[in-house]
């Protein structure tokens, strides 16, 4: 088993840690030892217990203390996950896939992605680093995703569309086929995209 800790003592962090209950429960062998929590919210102090699981201090002390553990981030805003992957930059970063999400074996994905329960990748998509595709979302057949992009539950990213660095979409927001969603750009709850937008744009 290789030594695991949980950047992120919340919501995601729960879940992420629910997720890797699962994988090792359905492994022959465990692949994961969980060895607790980070977080530099000072809420949390080092020893503390977080539904069964300890928090090991700081992100920068659990890194010291455990340097060659591989870690989870479990924090949902893009821009906070990406400083703290660099902060990070001496760990492995594996990605998490729940039992229940359908992944296409042509599918790409790098470090640090998290699919969730329900979540169906079709083929030939491509996913960057520390993409989070949320439950019961989809990324349609040759979609694109760039890194840090988050899709909410219920979101549909559809056939070719290509979503670049940094993207949000809210729950059940949806997309057209063969557009483009520039980077930085934020989508609403249960919007539908139905145009390629530039950098930046929130709808």
């Amino acid at each position: 088993m290789r030594d695991l800790f949980i950047v992120g003592a919340g919501g995601f962090g729960r879940e992420a840690i629910w997720t890797v209950e699962r994988i090792n429960a359905l492994s022959q062998q465990p692949q994961w030892n969980i060895i607790g929590y980070a977080d530099d919210d000072p809420k949390w102090k080092k020893g503390d217990n977080f539904e069964g699981f300890p928090i090991l201090g700081t992100i920068e002390e659990a890194s010291r203390d455990y340097p060659g553990a591989s870690v989870f981030i479990a924090v949902g805003k893009n821009s906070k996950r990406a400083d703290i992957a660099k902060r990070l930059s001496g760990h492995d970063f594996p990605a998490i896939i729940d039992p229940k999400a359908q992944i296409s074996p042509t599918t790409d994905f790098l470090e640090g992605a998290f699919i969730a329960a329900g979540a169906v990748v079709q083929v030939g998509a491509e996913l960057g680093r520390f993409v989070i595709v949320g439950a019961n979302a989809v990324v349609g057949h040759d979609a694109r995703l760039g890194d840090f992009v988050n899709m909410g539950p219920g979101t549909v990213v559809a056939s070719g569309v290509k979503v670049e660095d940094n993207v949000s979409f809210f729950a059940n927001a949806s997309t057209m086929s063969w557009i483009t969603i520039g980077t930085g750009s934020v989508i609403s709850c249960g919007t539908g995209v139905k145009e390629s937008i530039p950098a930046n744009t929130k709808i």
